[in-house]
């Protein structure tokens, strides 16, 4: 070998080993900042990604992660700044980039800017979390019909994230139809049914099951059924409603809430099932088969009691008292 081709040899080496170096670096303080993000140290985890930035200002993965920092840190315009980067890198995290870079231009009510993204991300990427912040800051700009277009395909993107099915409930009561904002309001307590937001969200699923039925006198019960547009679930609304005045009657007393709740999810759930076969699309496909196939293995108990979680000390009672039946509810979810 000649000095030349000798030396150019360990000059390679060099750079080889001085790349593999900085890779290692820029990991370990990722690592880093990562770990201090998860404590909720937003601060301390930018100063750590800014020394990864100094190491390489055109890393994908370190431009996303100080941004989703300054994001939870909400500090928006510089969240704005590194996920654009991200976005004109085109390399790694560029998806993530996108959600980030909507998220940031949203919370500074740039939302038209916003959807505009959200929008350019779409034609290249086919995912929930696209589609489900794409939905937020639609109902929040008040297009209430894209919102709705971009829940169902994060919904069937990824049937399992409780908060696409949140969202779509939230959407359907703005449009004022109370069965489908009931629908995916139980899908979504069963994904999550004791979370801060899930007690909150199980009250609001009471309060439309109450809607329109009001007691004047021990004989006098008052039921009105809400209009909307939604005739194929007309027969339903008029059940939950009947189902829910039902309540007062002499047979009901001596029953607790609980299971008087159960009962009337009882009623709803088998009487969209009735209808099913004159129904098809997205609803009557997923939600009511569901629920209706639940029924008809009488498993509307505990997964009412299960819902309702975020109660406390009664339903965990009732879930420790009916073993059994909790395990064969439990086994059927996990089919």
């Amino acid at each position: 070998m000649t000095k030349t081709k000798f030396l150019i040899v360990i000059s390679l080496m060099f750079i080889a080993n001085f790349t593999f170096g900085q890779h290692q670096e820029i990991e370990d303080l990722v690592s880093k900042g990562i770990e201090l993000h998860d404590k909720g140290e937003y601060k301390k985890a930018i100063e750590t990604y800014h020394k990864a930035l100094r190491i390489d200002p055109d890393s994908g993965l370190v431009n996303y992660e100080i941004a989703f920092s300054y994001l939870s840190d909400k500090d928006y315009k510089n969240a704005e700044i590194y996920s654009k980067k991200v976005i004109d890198l085109q390399n790694d995290n560029l998806l993530l980039g996108y959600i980030t870079y909507g998220n940031a231009l949203d919370m500074q009510g740039k939302t038209e800017e916003a959807i505009k993204s959200y929008e350019k991300a779409m034609k290249d990427f086919d995912h929930y979390l696209l589609y489900y912040n794409h939905a937020i800051t639609c109902l929040n700009s008040g297009d209430t019909d894209k919102a709705y277009d971009s829940a169902l395909k994060a919904i069937i993107n990824n049937s399992a994230h409780a908060s696409s099915h949140l969202i779509l409930s939230k959407i359907m009561e703005k449009k004022g139809s109370r069965i489908k904002a009931m629908l995916p309001l139980y899908f979504f307590l069963l994904i999550e049914p004791n979370s801060n937001r899930s007690g909150i969200e199980y009250e609001n699923l009471r309060q439309y099951i109450d809607h329109g039925v009001s007691q004047t006198s021990e004989n006098n019960i008052n039921i009105v059924v809400p209009m909307n547009n939604d005739a194929d679930f007309g027969a339903a609304e008029m059940m939950i409603s009947l189902s829910k005045a039902s309540n007062s009657l002499e047979d009901n007393k001596g029953k607790s809430d609980l299971e008087l709740f159960s009962e009337n999810n009882e009623s709803l759930f088998k009487i969209l099932g009735e209808l099913k076969k004159d129904n098809s699309g997205f609803w009557w496909d997923l939600y009511v088969p569901f629920f209706y196939d639940m029924a008809n293995e009488n498993l509307t108990k505990p997964f009412s009691y299960y819902i309702s979680l975020s109660k406390g000390e009664e339903v965990t009672k009732w879930i420790d008292e009916n073993n059994i039946e909790f395990e064969k509810f439990s086994n059927w979810i996990a089919k």
